[in-house]
């Protein structure tokens, strides 16, 4: 994960060291406090958005996945003459674009469209859920803990069903509902569902 989240910011340190802008280097031009500086928030900003996250992939994992690809994608430009300079940079640049649209439709979307579309929506967002996150196929996590975010125990005798998306948030068995009673460790037989109600928000 910190090699993930220097990754991401090593465009700023390329930046720094190689491009020249009209007036000269930019390192002739901008402080190298500044750089530290900037790649300090950035590298804080990234390690705040992945709090929370486990056992879900990191968010900074799923961004790594997605420039590496986009490296390959714009390796074309190297067999046309272009500097690696460039082809390192727009591979970067092409993250942030998609992910600011992404931002928008999701944002639109978060309001408009998933509420309405899945009634289970709110409680899979109270888990942890995002819906790029964890749906890109960036993400390389099981469905199970894109959806639940829990370590799915060993089964014994009975297997639940793959369409079983919920699970208990006590000892992480595939459940059918967000509430009741866990079939495996009988959570809930008491009438205490309040794990339930911390982990899905019912």
């Amino acid at each position: 994960m910190l090699l993930a989240r220097l990754f991401l910011i090593s465009p700023l340190w390329v930046a720094y060291f190689c491009h020249e802008t009209y007036n000269g280097p930019m390192h002739e031009e901008m402080s190298f406090s500044t750089l530290l500086i900037i790649s300090v928030v950035a590298y804080l900003v990234l390690s705040w958005k992945d709090s929370g996250r486990a056992p879900r992939s990191a968010i900074s994992i799923i961004m790594r996945n997605m420039v590496l690809m986009y490296c390959v994608v714009w390796s074309f430009l190297l067999l046309f003459g272009c500097s690696w300079f460039f082809w390192y940079m727009i591979s970067h640049a092409t993250l942030w674009v998609i992910l600011f649209w992404q931002w928008v439709a999701h944002t639109i979307a978060h309001h408009l469209i998933y509420p309405y579309a899945d009634p289970n929506y709110h409680s899979l967002r109270k888990s942890g859920w995002h819906p790029f996150w964890d749906t890109t196929v960036y993400n390389h996590d099981s469905e199970l803990i894109k959806d639940g975010g829990f370590e799915e125990p060993i089964y014994e005798g009975f297997v639940p069903p793959p369409d079983w998306r919920f699970q208990c948030p006590v000892c992480g068995a595939r459940q059918q509902t967000n509430f009741g009673v866990c079939w495996r460790c009988d959570y809930g037989a008491d009438g205490d569902d309040t794990a339930y109600h911390q982990r899905w928000g019912i």
